[in-house]
């Protein structure tokens, strides 16, 4: 084996290493939404992934994602919010005003 072949197998395991890292946190963040809106009698929607960059937080280099949450809160309206999270750290939630009934 190569020098050249070892890194390049590597680099395969690692960015395989992030992609399944990158789907546990969706995984967690999207059950920690549907918990969040439960516990505030909000109707979950989706979501989505905004943006995703490394950072370093507590002195190790994470993931530090934006998500923007969609809810509802009668059924009839939809909102979009803004969820932040640092590896599997919630680190914000942000919502709008939204009616109550």
């Amino acid at each position: 084996m190569t020098l050249s072949s070892l890194i390049i197998l590597l680099s395969i395991g690692l960015i395989s290493f992030q992609f399944w890292r990158l789907r546990g946190i969706a995984e967690h963040c999207i059950a920690f939404a549907k918990q969040y809106c439960d516990n505030n009698n909000l109707q979950f929607i989706s979501l989505a992934r905004q943006s995703t960059k490394f950072t370093i937080y507590k002195g190790k280099l994470d993931w530090k994602i934006s998500y923007t949450l969609e809810f509802s809160s009668n059924g009839e309206d939809a909102y979009e919010g803004k969820l932040v999270s640092i590896g599997k750290h919630i680190a914000s939630v942000e919502l709008p005003v939204y009616k109550i009934n």
